[in-house]
């Protein structure tokens, strides 16, 4: 994990830059059907740091999801007036039913939107803390690096 952090330091580009592509990988980790590939296509319009964007999403990916979900339910639950454990209950319960009744009216106002706008408000949260505390730590060690 050091090692990991480490290499951050030693990317050659401005901090911003790094920074920036860390958030990016870390919300598009931590929002569920995203990742890798989309941090890298991302990372690459937006001209920010693809390396940072890749360590950002595979420190997050896949395995955040389980403190991310509640906290995306009840985010979004409170947006739309609804309640965490039946919208994490209702998710659960549809996983396996299938295209045609997931497009169903209901499960798209009632649980997908809800959830969907929680992950946005949860990972943007997140990706701006992994933002300002990247940025910072950077700047940080670059700083007694020149002096």
């Amino acid at each position: 994990m050091k090692n990991f952090f480490k290499q951050f330091f030693l990317i050659d580009d401005t901090p911003h830059n790094i920074a920036a592509g860390a958030a990016l990988g870390v919300f598009l980790g931590i929002a569920p059907g995203a990742g890798v590939a989309a941090s890298v296509v991302l990372a690459s319009f937006f001209r920010i740091n693809r390396l940072a964007a890749i360590a950002g999403a595979i420190a997050t990916n896949t395995w955040t999801l389980i403190f991310a979900l509640p906290l995306a339910a009840a985010v979004g639950g409170f947006m739309v007036g609804g309640d965490k454990t039946s919208l994490i209950a209702q998710f659960d319960q549809i996983q396996n039913c299938g295209l045609k009744f997931l497009c169903t009216k209901e499960i798209l106002y009632n649980i997908v939107l809800p959830l969907t706008l929680g992950f946005v408000v949860v990972s943007g949260a997140i990706a701006l803390f992994c933002y300002i505390l990247t940025f910072s730590l950077i700047k940080m060690h670059r700083k007694t690096v020149v002096a």
